[in-house]
Order: structure tokens, then C-alpha cells, then sequence
């Protein structure tokens, strides 16, 4: 018993000694400074809460630099906050496949553009692409005007109301209109929709999934069932699954009793008739039509429904530059209540593009994103990172970098976009739907109809709330979140 107890502690050191050297090993030959953690661990135990991860992040860059190595657990991977390195990263055939965190998206939204791995992610995303074309976005406006002017009846009981919280309605908005344009069906009738359990459903999934990135270990369903949380999950995503596969089958022709609305539509490359015209070729199975379709709408609501939401939370922090954006607004439509919006007159929303951008700084869609190394990668200051490194690329403290923004960078100033301003800015430094070779698909589309939304909204609405920005606290999850949401309080604009 007692020389199995002395080999045992023997190999225990020899493992704990091969770990320790070859973690030296990384750090030297790299020559990228980081924290060397503990063994085993590595940095893993200050990043447990997810709460905690944004601001670990920042305390080891701020300790190290903008650019670090380190472990979490046995796996070595690198925190990047430098605009040029990020760029490198982006633009390399080598470092396209997301990270290992994202299998949990494959098991709770589907296997899609979002996490896919090359070369089937360049496959799918080829022949997507039309989806989100120019033309094909501009046949999305009358969709856009039709429910903002809803979305205005439906604000107008909470006018002189006291503060809200307008999140849950504005993803009812976002996600009527994402079924409509990308799904081709108007789905506020259905039940599941009406009744908020859809929505309910998403936000379980995406808690989950988000627990399950950091906590890998959750990947199992086991692990699920021991810690109460896989009986809701699995239901989650069964009757989100129901509610794609029968958005699908009403467009195939195969469900005729649905009581979700097919919209009659001849262009072809509205996404859910793209990806059928794909199945019925033989190119896509139908479990990648449910696939892409699942991750398409979850992307195209999630991400513009709090992008909406935090605009005008920073406007009502900051009500100098609200006027500003609503005299911008008021001089091109001079009358409150409803009024079409243009593509022309989206780009003539200069102010407001100013504001948008610098939302999106300030509080990025994405705080973290990932990506891997299939092959050795050679940066432009000529490290090379090996094959296999897992890379965080930490866009919430680039954005927020005074070295790249100046004194005030953490603070909300739509005059960081004026020309003058960002002509010396590196390109690479502001990314909110990434950038390069695997950018966002939908990041046009986020675009226009976050403007049209914040037009007719920030027209007819002075918002306001008592929450002040600097107690703020942000949370990495796969989309933003904070800690606690500011309430907003309506007043109607003359």
C-alpha cells in the first residue's frame, strides 16, 4: 500500500512537473507574456464566475499587455486586445475555425455559420451569401416600416409611465421581423410567439449554452441532469426545434394544417428559400436547413434587439447627444407618429450612425470571440503561434482601450466617429460584428434595421432613466449582457 502511495505521488509530480515546464516551454519560446497560473488550473479559477471573466480579462491585460499566453486548464490559449495582431488573426486561412468553447452552440442552436469548422463553414457561407445581398436587403424595408409602426402602437400605454424595462418587447419586435425576413413567415400569431414562450425558450438556450462555454464540463448531458438544468434545456430546444421545423415544412408544403403563414416571395435568395433550393439540389440535408435556419433567426433578433436597447439606454445616460440625434431626425421627418423610412434616408442618418457606432463600442454585440489555429500561424511581428492554440480575442477592451480611443474611451462620445477623429484609428479596432475573413453575414441587415428602429423611436420618444453609467456592470456571454438591465421611462415628442 504504501510503494502504491509513493508511485502515485511520483507520477503526480512527474505530470505536475511535465505541465509546469511545458507551459515555461510555450511562454518562452512565444515570447508572449502572460500569467503562468497554477498547474492543472492554469488561469481557469479566476475565470469560474462569468461575471468575473470581463474583468480578469482586463486586469491581465492591463498587467501584461495587449496581447497574452496562458492555460485554462491543460489547454494553452492567448487573450488579444491589439488591433494588428486582431487583424492577423481575422485575416488568416489558418485561424478561421472558431474555438472549442463554441461545441456547446453545436449542441444547443445547431451545427451553422456561427460555429461550423472549415472547409464546410467556406461552403455554406458561399452559397448563404445572396441572402444578405444588397438587393435582397432593400426588399426587407417595407417589412421594417410595417413593424416599427406596431412596435410604436404598442409603446404608446407606457408613455409618462415610469421606467421600463423595454427589452423584452423590442425582441418580440426583433423577432417578428427576423421570421419574416429571413424565414419568409409572420409567426405573431402562433401561440408559442403570443405568448412569450418562444422568447422564454431562446433566453433559457442561450444561458445555458453560455454556462455550458465556460463550463465545459456541462457538456455532459449527465452533468446536466446531476446539476437540475437538462430537463429544462431539452425542452427548450425541442419546441424551438418544433417551431423552425414547422416554419420549414409550412414552405415545403408538407404541413398544411400549420397555423404559422407562409409570405409568398419570388426571390429566391430570401435565406429560407435559398436553403430549400439547396435541399431540393441535393447540396444541403434537411437537418442543415433546420440548422442554419435556427441560427440565422437566433442571430438576426438577439443581436439587433440589444443593440436597439443599449443605444437608447446611453442616450438617456447621456441626453446632450439624444437632441442632438433627435434634431437630426426631426429635420427630415418633421411630423411625429409614423413615417416611412427610405434607404436613402437611412443614409443621410449621419448623427445617428455616429451614435450607433459608438453604442456598439462602448457595449460591443459580442464581447469575446474565438478562433483556433489549424495550422501554424506567423503574426506580422513574427511570432508564430503553433497549431492548435485557442485565441480569445477580446473585443469589449480593444473597443475600450485609451492607447486606441484616447483619455475618455471608456466613456459614451458619438464624436470618436467624426472623421477627423477615426481616419488614424486602425481599421482592425473596432469590429462589433468582427471582421475579415469570417465576419458576421447579417451585419448589413443588423445595421439597417437597428437605424430604421432608433429613427422612429428616438422621433417620437425623449427617453430617460435614473441609472447612471458609470454603474454599469457588464457580464461576457455570448451576446452582452449586464448585470442589471437600466429602466427607461418614455415621454412623446412633439
Amino acid at each position: 500500500m504504501l510503494t502504491w502511495t509513493l508511485w502515485s505521488g511520483l507520477l503526480f509530480l512527474l505530470w505536475f512537473y511535465f505541465l509546469w515546464s511545458r507551459r515555461r516551454f510555450y511562454l518562452l519560446t512565444l515570447q508572449i507574456p502572460g500569467p503562468l497560473g497554477y498547474p492543472i488550473l492554469g488561469m481557469a479559477h479566476w475565470l469560474m464566475r462569468r461575471e468575473d471573466i470581463l474583468n480578469a480579462f482586463g486586469c491581465f491585460l492591463d498587467k501584461h499587455g495587449p496581447t497574452i499566453f496562458s492555460w485554462l486548464g491543460p489547454i494553452p490559449f492567448m487573450i488579444v486586445s491589439d488591433p494588428q495582431v486582431v487583424q492577423d488573426i481575422f485575416t488568416s486561412p489558418h485561424c478561421v475555425n472558431k474555438g472549442i468553447i463554441y461545441k456547446a452552440v453545436d449542441d444547443g442552436a445547431g451545427v451553422g455559420l456561427f460555429s461550423m469548422k472549415d472547409p464546410r463553414w467556406s461552403v455554406h457561407r458561399r452559397l448563404l451569401n445572396p441572402a444578405f445581398g444588397h438587393k435582397v436587403l432593400l426588399s426587407f424595408l417595407p417589412t421594417f416600416n410595417r413593424e416599427t409602426a406596431i412596435l410604436l402602437d404598442q409603446l404608446k400605454p407606457l408613455e409618462d409611465d415610469g421606467e421600463k424595462d423595454l427589452i423584452p418587447l423590442l425582441q418580440r419586435f426583433t423577432l417578428g421581423i427576423a421570421t419574416q425576413t429571413t424565414m419568409g413567415s409572420d409567426v405573431k400569431d402562433d401561440e408559442n410567439f403570443r405568448s412569450n414562450s418562444l422568447l422564454d425558450r431562446y433566453q433559457c438556450i442561450l444561458e445555458i449554452m453560455t454556462d455550458m462555454c465556460f463550463s465545459p464540463w456541462l457538456n455532459s448531458r449527465f452533468i446536466r441532469q446531476l446539476a437540475g438544468i437538462e430537463s429544462h434545456y431539452y425542452q427548450a430546444k425541442t419546441e424551438i426545434r418544433q417551431f423552425i421545423r414547422k416554419i420549414i415544412e409550412k414552405k415545403l408544403g408538407d404541413d398544411e394544417s400549420s397555423t404559422i403563414p407562409a409570405i409568398q416571395s419570388k426571390d429566391k435568395n430570401i435565406f429560407l428559400n435559398l436553403a430549400i433550393d439547396l435541399l431540393g439540389r441535393g447540396v444541403f440535408t434537411l437537418k442543415n436547413v433546420e440548422d442554419e435556419s435556427n441560427i440565422i433567426v437566433f442571430g438576426a433578433f438577439e443581436t439587433t434587439a440589444n443593440a436597439v436597447y443599449y443605444t437608447l439606454m446611453l442616450l438617456a445616460m447621456f441626453p446632450e447627444y439624444q437632441e442632438t440625434a433627435f434634431e437630426e431626425i426631426k429635420s427630415m421627418f418633421p411630423n411625429t407618429g409614423d413615417f416611412d423610412v427610405s434607404y436613402a434616408d437611412t443614409q443621410e442618418m449621419v448623427y445617428l450612425d455616429l451614435v450607433l457606432n459608438e453604442s456598439m463600442r462602448v457595449i460591443p454585440p459580442v464581447p469575446v470571440v474565438s478562433r483556433q489555429t489549424s495550422q501554424d500561424l506567423q503574426l506580422s511581428n513574427g511570432i508564430v503561434v503553433p497549431q492548435g492554440i485557442q485565441i480569445a480575442i477580446d473585443i469589449f477592451h480593444m473597443h475600450r482601450s485609451k492607447k486606441i480611443w484616447g483619455p475618455d474611451a471608456e466613456t459614451f462620445n458619438p464624436d470618436h466617429f467624426l472623421p477627423h477623429n477615426i481616419r488614424d484609428i486602425h481599421p482592425y479596432a473596432y469590429i462589433p460584428f468582427t471582421k475579415g475573413i469570417r465576419n458576421c453575414i447579417g451585419w448589413r441587415y443588423a445595421l439597417i434595421s437597428a437605424k430604421f428602429t432608433l429613427a422612429k423611436l428616438l422621433r417620437n420618444y425623449r427617453f430617460s432613466t435614473s441609472f447612471p453609467f458609470q454603474d454599469l456592470y457588464f457580464v461576457e456571454d455570448i451576446t452582452m449582457k449586464l448585470k442589471t438591465v437600466p429602466l427607461l421611462e418614455l415621454q412623446r415628442r412633439n
